[in-house]
């Protein structure tokens, strides 16, 4: 069965299916005030998302955005719409649980072990196969534990076994796929009317006076960068302060003796590596002769709380991942963690014997000094220049307070003070050329805030790139007023001829197709409007030269001898017809051509389905706008509970 899975998987169209039903709630959306209690926060069936695991989940899926994405914050990622995401997924999985409970479907242990045996990111990078400790390796380096992962695996191929019962029971009609073929591979020959700037009569210059009311008329004209090409925009000239910590890092001499002690202290608290673990069975035994014995039995395979009862013992202590200090007999502990995966025998403890069976042993891990010391260097640097940067701050702001100017207290404090000629805001001076590396240091946080101040006042202090500070002060404004002709001409009379060839080749055209509608030949009309005649024979899908997506798409849409004119680009036209249609000669086509398509209209059946499914859920489970309890949600993602009542 899970050979099957794995194949429906890759089919053509099984990531769409399966893609498409975990996200098919989030098209009607979830919502509201949910009214029950507890901690689910939100409910379908026998099935819930509690708290605890909307927070785990959005915190994994966080981390995982962030990789991609060192900048997004945990509030940029909330405003972004992260959390309801996660949430929405959430909640189709747990809709999709409770009708697969309702169903009986059970993920057998062998299954498990072969799906989590399959996964690449489990495998040994030297042997290439499984291997127990690569798997626990990377899921505690993603914040899961083995049963987690036990249960989400589960839960996977519930819902997998589920959506394949319903995506692949639906067969696709031969006819079908041979009719999608047929229209596929269907051709027609175009033949076409080319009209461009090539073929247009020549435009006189315009005057100052068509110019300028060129100008004036199209005002909201913008290059393509999106920015106004007849306005110049705001200019501010500004003084600038910044206390920025890399200025500082420079300045820092560390001490590697004391990053020694640093490393020492690491290591002594726990701060490094990753703690030694086990897995154990303990029985208690009244000798040491019989805890042997039994630690041998234990080896052999029998079951622990078969010789508890057999023998009389009590309940086996059975502990699973635990470090050292977890274990209660100290004794205990140390001889365990003494011992290697599988390893058993008699241990003396302090309330007498015990047999042991270590089936987990991982041991710690340490980086060297020599591998932690950039790091270390990195964190003392940045201590010390934080140090710095405060102290200096510290100082600015006091001869602020004092009545000092920006100038005053800069010299006051030893800051550098940087003059700013007039720029507008996306950091262009006056002759609007892009300064990339000026606007790169200016453009996110500085320049928006100098545009949105008075002139003559310094702001307060303000925190940006997280670790930098930085005020303000603008001390001329020069307002947005139209350029000059002189400084625009070029660029007003290169769009003013543009629109010029355009309104007369529309003009042709629409001549031009009143013609050919008339019956003149095609020949004749080429001659009169000075276009050019051109054909290709192609499928709807393909493309030619001069007979672009647009002229084919709708070449494909006429009947023959039909004319129909197409804009193909700015003083571009085409005048199209078709001149023959050549049908697709698919009857004695094996098999293997039609089977791909086949599949992919069967992809296409098993959506509509998965959709009714869908619908169906959110019906029978009550998934509407009264859902979710936004309360606990808000808890869960770490926002304010009271703000989402």
């Amino acid at each position: 069965m899970l050979t099957l899975f794995r194949s429906f998987a890759k089919s053509p169209f099984a990531l769409v299916i399966i893609l498409l039903i975990v996200l098919a709630f989030a098209f009607t959306g979830v919502g509201g005030i949910f009214t029950g209690s507890g901690t689910a926060v939100v409910v379908a069936g026998n099935q819930q998302v509690s708290v605890r695991e909307l927070a785990q989940a959005f915190e994994r899926e966080l981390q995982r955005v962030q990789q991609e994405n060192p900048d997004i914050t945990r509030e940029r990622a909330l405003e972004l719409g992260l959390g309801e995401q996660v949430l929405q997924r959430l909640t189709t999985y747990a809709a999709l649980e409770a009708k697969a409970d309702e169903l009986g479907l059970e993920i057998s242990d062998e299954m498990l072990v072969e799906e989590a045996a399959q996964q690449p990111a489990f495998r040994n990078p030297v042997t290439d196969r499984f291997d127990y400790d690569t798997m626990i390796s990377v899921l505690q380096s993603n914040g899961m534990t083995e049963a987690q992962f036990q249960a989400e695996l589960e839960g996977d191929l519930r819902r997998q076994q589920l959506a394949f019962a319903l995506a692949r029971g639906i067969p696709a009609p031969e006819f079908l796929a041979q009719t999608r073929l047929d229209v596929r591979r269907e051709q027609r020959r175009i033949v076409a009317l080319l009209l461009d700037a090539s073929s247009a009569d020549a435009i006189e210059d315009p005057t100052d006076e068509q110019l300028e009311s060129f100008i004036a008329d199209n005002q909201d004209m913008t290059d393509n960068n999106g920015l106004p090409v007849f306005e110049a925009p705001e200019f501010r000239a500004i003084t600038l302060v910044r206390f920025r910590l890399s200025d500082f890092v420079r300045d820092v001499e560390i001490d590697e003796a004391m990053l020694r002690e640093t490393y020492d202290y690491q290591v002594e608290t726990g701060q490094l590596g990753t703690p030694a673990r086990r897995s154990f069975v303990q029985l208690n035994a009244p000798d040491e002769e019989t805890a042997g014995t039994i630690a041998e039995r234990l080896a052999a395979g029998e079951s622990a709380d078969a010789l508890a009862a057999e023998l009389d013992l009590g309940e086996p202590v059975v502990l699973e991942d635990v470090e050292a200090y977890e274990v209660p007999d100290t004794q205990v502990a140390e001889a365990v963690f003494a011992m290697e995966q599988d390893a058993s025998g008699a241990v003396e403890g302090r309330f007498g014997w015990n047999a042991v069976l270590v089936t987990m042993a991982e041991d710690d891990q340490m980086p060297s000094f020599e591998d932690q010391l950039p790091e270390l260097r990195e964190e003392s640097a940045r201590a010390d220049a934080l140090d710095a940067l405060y102290d200096q701050i510290a100082d600015f702001e006091e001869a602020r307070a004092g009545g000092a100017t920006l100038e005053q207290a800069a010299a006051a404090s030893g800051t550098p003070i940087e003059m700013f000629a007039p720029m507008d805001q996306y950091g262009r001076d006056q002759s609007l050329d892009i300064d990339m590396q000026r606007y790169s240091q200016l453009g996110q946080d500085i320049l928006p805030a100098a545009f949105e101040q008075t002139q003559g006042f310094a702001i307060d202090l303000q925190q940006y790139n997280e670790t930098d500070y930085f005020t303000v002060r603008v001390d001329e404004i020069i307002p947005a007023q139209p350029r000059p002709l002189a400084d625009v001409r070029d660029i007003a009379e290169a769009r003013w001829r543009e629109i010029q060839v355009d309104t007369q080749l529309q003009t042709r055209t629409e001549e031009a197709l009143e013609q050919l509608d008339a019956g003149e030949p095609l020949d004749m009309v080429a001659l009169t409007t000075g276009g050019r005649t051109e054909s290709t024979t192609t499928t709807r899908s393909a493309t030619a030269p001069n007979f672009g997506r647009n002229v084919v798409s709708r070449a494909f849409g006429l009947a023959p001898g039909e004319w129909a004119s197409v804009q193909t680009g700015t003083g571009s036209y085409a005048l199209i017809s078709v001149e023959e249609i050549i049908p697709a000669d698919t009857s004695a086509l094996p098999a293997s051509e039609t089977d791909p398509l086949r599949q992919e209209i069967a992809g296409e059946m098993s959506e509509d389905v998965l959709v009714s499914m869908q619908q169906a859920l959110q019906r029978e489970y009550g998934l509407n706008d009264a859902a979710v309890d936004r309360r606990l949600a808000a808890q869960a993602l770490g926002q304010d509970p009271a703000a989402a009542q």
